[in-house]
């Protein structure tokens, strides 16, 4: 469902469009009815809305400024602009910035309809392309399979429900609302596993570029699944019939079943690897197996917890214990597992780096610096220290990056979530809220309040000019000075005059 967000200074304009139409009908969702520009940019920036509906000229900030302040973000809204006759100039001003919708008041149903239809034509078409790029970091570094193989291994080695395994990994994949496809490859010998991940190989990057295939091997049977979108599902399908293998003692058959989600879809696969003792995971068409990972995965998760206690001494013990592993694959895979789950509830990586960290622990053959290159990491872990245990790492991570890009006048609380982060941005808002009691552009407004009112004092000479660009506001100083009189009852003049007057 997308997000529409209202903004008319007219009341009677802007519950008439609210009350028009049956917005839940078109799969979108009012998310709010703004009376002016500055309200729609905070609520921009809280509740990242899809499409934008906005009066061009509005006290305190119009469409037009509204618009501008936007169309240097990484953040894709679509604006539909509301205009009267004689403001056509300002609507031709909007187009430069990208706004492709125009609609001339008073409009109908019909005309604001097909607009919306517009919007969401276009919406679909970046989404794709986006998150197929997101995917291609992903799969690069490894991560997604990472996480598919992590959450299989903690499931089958922990006697604790799906669900509260899948919540430590939410941040990375979809597990709820996206479709699944998932292919039975019987009779599939061993010795000709690695001959037919060649073939397939062949045929996905042909085929299905931009499509992540997982699987898991166990005992002549290939599982293997995907998104099930875009007819790809189908192609495979027909593919998988024709697959002839010359060392092959007896032909393969196939069979394929269709889930509503991720999650759905594991359940079904962990119902059927609990009996098997060795399991092979297909990573980027690698063979990967595991063993003994219960007794490894136990032990060393203890020692974490005793590592972000501050219990150097276990830092000690998770060396003898990587000292006894010989097998780089699963010392890879058991490497991925627990830094994965320590980056979703601790603030000393974020995600992006943990996954360029993967790429070169994928990458690196040596047994001696893999173990020296895991170390390292425990150890980066083991001085990191929260900030205020009462907070999540996902909002002092919030805290941290604001603080260091304040001045990027850019700054949204989507580019954040989804580019730092790489979580959900409706998911980030809502439990930054909860942990803060702050919306996030109630939060970004003190903070760059707080960082003005710092660069006064240090030096009240320093034109407001200068002081708004510091804090993020250089492309509207007006808006800056709006902001400061609101959050200090004084205008930024004012407040540097106080500064310099006698006590």
């Amino acid at each position: 469902m997308l997000k529409l967000l209202i903004a008319d200074d007219e009341r009677i304009i802007r519950e008439t469009i609210y009350h028009l139409i049956d917005w839940e009908k078109y799969d979108i969702e009012v998310i709010g009815l703004c009376q002016n520009g500055i309200e729609a940019y905070d609520m921009i920036l809280d509740e990242s809305p899809d499409i934008v509906l906005t009066d061009i000229r509005m006290p305190g900030m119009g469409g037009l400024e509204l618009i501008k302040k936007f169309s240097h973000t990484d953040l894709f809204i679509q604006f539909i602009i509301l205009s009267g006759y004689g403001e056509f100039e300002y609507a031709k001003e909007a187009m430069k910035y990208g706004v492709k919708h125009y609609l001339l008041k008073p409009c109908n149903e019909l005309q604001i309809l097909e607009c919306i239809k517009q919007c969401k034509q276009d919406y679909s078409q970046i989404i794709m392309e986006r998150r197929i790029l997101k995917q291609q970091f992903f799969l690069q570094s490894g991560m997604l399979h990472n996480v598919i193989s992590s959450i299989i291994n903690d499931r089958l080695c922990q006697n604790e429900p799906l669900e509260n395994i899948i919540a430590q990994y939410e941040q990375y994949l979809d597990f709820h609302f996206t479709s699944y496809r998932l292919f039975y490859i019987y009779f599939l010998e061993y010795e000709n596993l690695p001959a037919f991940l060649d073939m397939l190989k062949a045929y996905a990057a042909q085929h299905l570029p931009q499509v992540i295939l997982y699987g898991v091997y166990v005992k002549n049977t290939l599982l293997l699944f995907m998104q099930d979108i875009g007819g790809h599902p189908d192609r495979l399908k027909e593919f998988l019939r024709q697959i002839q293998l010359k060392t092959q003692k007896v032909s393969l058959e196939s069979e394929d079943i269709s889930y509503s989600s991720l999650q759905e879809l594991l359940r079904d696969i962990l119902e059927k690897l609990k009996r098997f003792s060795m399991i092979y995971y297909i990573n980027n068409f690698h063979i990967t197996s595991t063993c003994n990972y219960n007794i490894f995965i136990s032990r060393i998760q203890q020692l974490c917890i005793e590592i972000m206690g501050g219990k150097q001494e276990s830092v000690d013990q998770v060396a003898e214990l990587l000292d006894g592993i010989e097998n780089t694959d699963f010392l890879k895979q058991l490497a991925s597992s627990i830094f994965l789950k320590l980056t979703s509830n601790q603030p000393a990586l974020s995600t992006i780096e943990l996954a360029e960290w993967l790429m070169k622990l994928d990458k690196e053959e040596n047994l001696i610096n893999l173990k020296d290159m895991i170390l390292q990491k425990f150890l980066d872990f083991s001085t990191c220290k929260n900030t205020d245990v009462s907070l999540s790492s996902m909002t002092q991570q919030i805290y941290t990056y604001v603080n260091e890009h304040l001045q990027d006048a850019n700054l949204t609380l989507k580019q954040l979530a989804e580019n730092y982060l790489f979580m959900n941005v409706d998911y980030v808002s809502k439990k930054f809220y909860k942990e803060t009691g702050q919306k996030f552009s109630q939060y970004l407004t003190a903070a760059r309040i707080k960082r003005a009112k710092q660069l006064m004092i240090q030096n009240p000479a320093e034109p407001v000019k200068n002081i708004a660009e510091q804090v993020g506001c250089g492309n509207n100083p007006q808006y800056f000075s709006q902001l400061f009189k609101k959050q200090t009852g004084m205008t930024p003049t004012d407040y540097i005059n106080s500064l310099n007057s006698p006590a």
